[in-house]
């Protein structure tokens, strides 16, 4: 990146809106500090879209923080489940509604280090 002269900063926040349900509460909770974005474009990363409430809700930390600009992508997009907001600007696998655990997603902390995606019945 630094030959082309592009010098990304990469910072790391926890927000969940599941807690210990299957079910989006509806209240984020943020896990970590807001890092300063005035004047940057800043690119979102979330592991799945279900609702759209926590992207929504983290996006409009960025715009209120200055960000210039705002992007979005994320591995898995749900959007039956859709609440708020309209997906992401760049998504790996549109999924359908079901609840989903494995690489880094969980069920009230369980399953997250599965190797795969699977379905919880």
């Amino acid at each position: 990146f630094a030959r082309l002269g592009v010098h990304p900063s990469i910072d790391f926040a926890t927000l969940k809106s599941y807690g210990e349900g299957r079910e989006s509460s509806g209240r984020i909770h943020i896990d970590g500090t807001i890092p300063r974005v005035a004047g940057w474009t800043v690119l979102l990363v979330d592991d799945i879209i279900d609702s759209g409430l926590t992207l929504s809700f983290a996006q409009g930390l960025m715009l209120r923080g200055g960000a210039a600009e705002v992007k979005t992508c994320a591995l898995l997009d749900k959007p039956a489940r859709r609440r708020a907001g309209q997906g992401a600007d760049y998504v790996g696998f549109e999924i359908p509604d079901h609840f989903v655990v494995g690489c880094g997603l969980d069920d009230a902390g369980k399953y997250r280090g599965l190797p795969f995606i699977g379905r919880v019945d």
